[in-house]
C-alpha cells in the first residue's frame, strides 16, 4: 500500500511540474495563482546552498553568456538579466491587412533561497523592436526608432497588451510572454533538479 501511495504522490509531482503555471500577465504585469509579485517553490529536504547553487548551474548551462547579466548574493539571490532578439511575435495590422514584427525582450528574473524553498520574483521585462524610417506623403519622413509594446494604453499608443477593461489586445503577445517566461523558470528549476552534486 505504500509503494502505491508513493507511485501516486511522484506521479503529482511530475504532472505538477509539466504543467506548471509559474506566472499569468496581468495589466499589473507578472502575478502568481495566488496574484502575488513573487511564487515559491517548494523542494523538500535540499539545503539553502545546494539550491543556490544548483540553480546558477542550470542557469549557466541554459544561457549563452549569463556571466554579462549575472549579479549574486552568494548563497542567497541570484538575478539574471537578458537580452533576446526577435522572440515575440506580434500580428499587426499594416494599412493592407495583418503581418507579423518580431519584438527583442529584455527581461530580469530573480531567485531567492532557503532550505527547501526558491522564490522566484515576478518577470520585470520589455517588448520593443525597431522601426526604420519611411515616408509618409505630405508629413516627410519619420525617423528611426525603437517601439515599445506596453502593457497599458499610454496616451495615443495603439501598442499595448490590456484595453482599460483588462480585455487582451493582441492575443498572440500575451501568450507568447505568458509561455516564455513560464517556460524559461520551468527549464531552470527543472534542470536545478537535475544537477549531479559530486
Amino acid at each position: 500500500m505504500k509503494t502505491k501511495n508513493i507511485s501516486i504522490a511522484i506521479l503529482l509531482l511530475v504532472t505538477q511540474l509539466s504543467f506548471a503555471q509559474y506566472f499569468k500577465l496581468t495589466p499589473a504585469g507578472f502575478l502568481s495563482n495566488e496574484k502575488n509579485d513573487f511564487t515559491v517553490v517548494d523542494v523538500p529536504n535540499v539545503k539553502q546552498k545546494d539550491l543556490y547553487r544548483n540553480t546558477l548551474n542550470a542557469i549557466n548551462s541554459i544561457f549563452k553568456n549569463p556571466q554579462k547579466g549575472l549579479s549574486v548574493v552568494e548563497g542567497e539571490s541570484i538575478s539574471i538579466t537578458a537580452y533576446e532578439e526577435e522572440v515575440l511575435p506580434v500580428k499587426l495590422s499594416n494599412g493592407f491587412g495583418k503581418t507579423i514584427r518580431k519584438y527583442d525582450l529584455s527581461y530580469k528574473l530573480t531567485f531567492l533561497f532557503k532550505d527547501g524553498k526558491i522564490r522566484i520574483n515576478s518577470p520585470d521585462f520589455e517588448a520593443k523592436r525597431y522601426v526604420e524610417g519611411t515616408y509618409r506623403g505630405a508629413s516627410g519622413w519619420t525617423g528611426d526608432e525603437w517601439v515599445t509594446l506596453k502593457l497599458v494604453k499610454i496616451g495615443k499608443s495603439k501598442l499595448y497588451l490590456f484595453e482599460d477593461d483588462g480585455k487582451i489586445r493582441f492575443e498572440d503577445a500575451y501568450n507568447g510572454l505568458n509561455n516564455h517566461f513560464n517556460s524559461l523558470i520551468k527549464e531552470i528549476i527543472n534542470k536545478s533538479q537535475s544537477i549531479n552534486n559530486w
